[in-house]
């Protein structure tokens, strides 16, 4: 069974995430569905679903068919038709994407494609901190649960608790049906968080979770799954309005408006465990990787203070944004428009690199 299969769903208008878990049910019930389901959460700066099918249809995702806020779309590539169930929260403003599609080839190749691509969109970015919390309130909740695999990870720029030599990065990786006494172990003897998990419930739901907010369903109901999605989503609320605030006026001044000028009103980042100067290395590397993708155009220290500024290129989208801080706040400034997945990745690279405990001012 291929989601290619389950594209006549009648005539059932889709206005809550309600209706399509009820759609979910009872399609799998009736064995309808493919075994293994893709659901990935974004967030965007659409106001109604007619701006997202726009926006759709210039990245060359066609409509198949509409039924309320859920759409059917699909893309070609390599003469292999990709096909989505996409249903617009207008609530978060949140698009959520469901496919079979493969995660190592077809989805990065369309949907993330589009994501990446689009100033309006980014991933539904989870923090370290928030991924425990998922696993502690899962457990709090079944009082036992199973952890096949999970990444890990520790930045020595974080106020987590670590036995042993706290000073370390540190990164791991684990898989067996046991890791959840293994990953509380290292949670406590090293400090780290995780990024990615793999969990089965008492209830049957089976599935696998990573900092990208996409979600791997193998079995089970689908509440919890979209229950963890539109929590994320609330807690990002506060992150995504101070992007949309944020904006880049260009104006002209003088005689004949012969001067150009820009204003740019900036969103901002506590730190609360601070910046210092010994920091501005790492930030450097770790920003031009390929899991954050940016690049660093130019770059000023002034001696004897922290302060730093930069400007940095987003590779994907192209975006800039300059960025300057006296170590306790990081003023984030667009160039020429808001980006708000450039945005977002840089707000998740700061929590996992430079301060786990960062949150917006």
């Amino acid at each position: 069974m291929t989601l290619v299969d389950c594209i006549p769903i009648g005539t059932n208008k889709f206005q809550s995430i309600n209706d399509l878990i009820e759609f979910l049910e009872i399609e799998q019930i009736n064995q309808n569905l493919p075994r293994v389901l893709n659901i990935v959460g974004t967030v965007s700066t659409f106001n109604t679903i007619e701006d997202f099918i726009d926006s759709l249809q210039i990245d060359n995702f066609r409509i198949d068919k509409r039924y309320g806020n859920l759409l059917v779309i699909s893309k070609s590539i390599k003469k292999e038709t990709i096909i989505y169930y996409v249903f617009f929260d207008a609530v978060n403003q949140m698009p959520l994407f469901i496919t079979d599609a493969k995660k190592t080839d077809e989805i990065p190749n369309t949907l993330f494609h589009y994501i990446n691509k689009t100033s309006r969109m980014g991933h539904l970015w989870i923090t370290p901190k928030m991924m425990k919390e998922i696993k502690d309130e899962f457990t709090k909740k079944y009082g036992k649960i199973l952890i096949t695999y999970f990444s890990a990870q520790r930045s020595k720029n974080t106020d987590i608790f670590s036995e042993l030599r706290p000073e370390f990065d540190r990164n791991f990786q684990y898989r067996g049906v046991d890791g959840s006494e293994p990953l509380e172990d290292l949670e406590k003897r090293y400090g780290v968080l995780p990024k990615i998990l793999e969990v089965r419930l008492p209830n049957g739901v089976i599935f696998k979770i990573d900092n990208k907010g996409v979600i791997t369903h193998r079995g089970g109901e689908f509440e919890d799954i979209f229950n963890i999605l539109n929590n994320v989503a609330k807690r990002d609320e506060p992150l995504r309005e101070a992007i949309q605030e944020s904006d880049y006026i260009k104006s002209q001044n003088g005689i004949n408006n012969k001067f150009n000028y820009a204003i740019q009103k900036p969103w901002s980042i506590n730190l609360s465990l601070g910046m210092t100067i010994d920091d501005i290395p790492i930030f450097g590397n770790s920003i031009q990787t390929p899991d954050w993708n940016f690049t660093i155009l130019e770059k000023a220290v002034i001696k004897g203070s922290m302060l730093f500024s930069a400007r940095i290129i987003d590779n994907s989208t192209g975006s800039l944004i300059d960025i300057s801080t006296t170590g306790k706040r990081m003023d984030i400034y667009p160039v020429k428009y808001p980006d708000i997945g450039t945005s977002m990745r840089f707000f998740h690279f700061i929590v996992e690199n430079i301060d786990n405990t960062a949150s917006i001012g």
